[in-house]
């Protein structure tokens, strides 16, 4: 048994806050007055410091941000020289592959140039794209004018990647974890099952490392491992008290960014719509297989139109009663799709640092701007349960850029505030990343810190309520706590 004390918990429930807490095997005991008289096997003195219930990002990619971390990124480069600098440094005569890039001109005629003999590709920042080199295109016998590839196409290049043992899988995974703790985060739901070495062979992998390291894993399972999910015999949900396999991932359309979000209006440079990743009735026939298995969805969908056809589906064939479906990412809405999101059970895995990155370059993209725009408080007053993300390795898992985002509506392009009216409160943004983000996991013992709830902690200095918009930039998590242990002090 554990005392946790001289610190301030907050419970997110009605506001209280309490002074002390007691935890054992894994769980709240009790707080305050009642710690007294107990024998404890270790008191942790938390020096004044505010503890909140474990953050939660609710949709990532644990192995794809590990991966990220290791190898050469070029997220913080604008220039195509710069870029081009950067490849000739990381490149050793051997397959070159960098994460991160942003459009900046890039073609197969330039990475031809660094080698033509070792396969060189750079993922793109929306990890829809990528652009390769000549040996990539003539190994997947695609003829490409400059080597930029979206959806399918780069799809088909990533797996020309030498496969990764269950072993190299680990090692991703704990990097990933290591650095998702020192974030404070002590859960994540993640899509990565169907990417690398299989469904059986990749469980494995988040198997043997949740054993040795404390961590909430709720798993998505894209719909291209349906069958060897289904045949494996595996539960839906608890696997054990670090794992979960959660909802059927699916793509309904692509990203602005790749011009492939499925809109109401049209693109400027091309006067179409976007894309729609397969056609309606192979989407019907998919969101029908996982009906049959009474398995819920969860649909990566970006486009205004493309959210009210996936509304539309989900209404024609709802979800098993008790259970709900998951809407990934829906930063563009309009009243239709809105009021179509009310009559559904479904939860909105949301990324508010995607305003950030995305505005206001996104909206030069389009001919018109959708009624609502990154719109989490217009979701809010219509009474829709938001999760938030990071969808890392696209963006920095980090929960207080998130908030900042929330609150701030501030773009990383020109500094400026957009759509404000659309911004959360302080109190708004904790929910997202605490009761929101654990809401899909059906676990009603989550997401607050009240008796008879897992002791997953995140603990800070100073008071979220208040921090000024800088300290959102530059504070740090002092401690980490997953099921009473700590697994990251600052």
């Amino acid at each position: 048994m554990k005392l946790w004390t001289n610190g301030f918990f907050h419970s997110l429930d009605e506001g209280k806050i309490y002074l002390k807490m007691t935890t054992h095997q894994g769980k709240i005991v009790c707080f305050d007055e009642d710690c007294g008289h107990r024998h404890y096997d270790e008191v942790i003195d938390l020096e004044g410091a505010h503890v909140y219930p474990g953050f939660v990002d609710a949709h990532m990619h644990l192995l794809g941000y590990g991966q990220k971390l290791k190898r050469p990124s070029l997220s913080a480069l604008k220039t195509k020289d710069e870029v081009l600098t950067r490849l000739k440094e990381a490149f050793h005569h051997e397959p070159l592959f960098a994460e991160g890039y942003r459009e900046c001109g890039i073609t197969k005629e330039d990475l031809d140039m660094i080698s033509t003999s070792h396969p060189i590709m750079i993922r793109h920042n929306d990890y829809h794209s990528v652009t390769a080199n000549s040996y990539v295109l003539n190994h997947i016998h695609l003829t490409h004018t400059n080597g930029v590839l979206t959806e399918e196409d780069a799809t088909l290049a990533m797996k020309t990647w030498p496969p990764y043992t269950i072993k190299q899988l680990e090692d991703i995974l704990e990097t990933s974890l290591k650095s998702l703790y020192s974030y404070g985060i002590t859960g994540a739901h993640s899509d990565d099952l169907s990417y690398f070495i299989g469904f059986k062979d990749t469980l494995q992998a988040f198997e043997n490392v949740l054993e040795r390291m404390p961590f909430r894993a709720h798993l998505l399972m894209h719909y291209d491992i349906l069958d060897d999910y289904l045949s494996s015999g595996k539960s839906f949900l608890d696997q054990h008290a670090y794992l979960q396999l959660g909802a059927i991932k699916m793509f309904y359309d692509g990203t602005l960014s790749s011009q492939t979000a499925w809109m109401k209006t049209t693109y400027r440079s091309h006067n179409h719509h976007g894309l729609k990743i397969q056609t309606d009735q192979a989407f019907l026939d998919m969101v029908k297989k996982c009906r049959q298995h009474d398995l819920p969805v969860a649909i990566h969908v970006i486009g205004d139109q493309g959210l009210v056809d996936v509304c539309k589906v989900l209404q024609k064939y709802p979800v098993k009663t008790g259970l709900h479906d998951r809407i990934i990412h829906a930063p563009w809405a309009d009243l239709e799709g809105i009021e179509l999101m009310k009559k559904l059970p479904i939860v909105i895995d949301i990324q508010p640092q995607f305003l950030s990155s995305d505005l206001p370059w996104a909206l030069s993209f389009i001919h018109e701007t959708p009624p609502f725009v990154f719109p989490w408080k217009t979701y809010l007053k219509h009474g829709l349960i938001q999760a938030g993300s990071s969808d890392a390795p696209v963006e920095i898992p980090n929960p207080l850029l998130g908030m900042y985002a929330s609150i701030y509506r501030i773009s990383d392009h020109d500094q400026k505030p957009y759509f404000t009216d659309e911004s959360l409160s302080i109190d708004e943004a904790i929910d997202i990343y605490t009761k929101g983000a654990n809401y899909p996991t059906y676990d009603q013992k989550r997401g607050s810190l009240k008796i008879g709830y897992i002791a997953d902690l995140t603990i800070f200095d100073n008071d979220l309520k208040t921090f000024k918009k800088h300290d959102f930039l530059e504070q740090k998590v002092k401690m980490t706590v997953i099921n009473e242990i700590i697994v990251y002090k600052r």
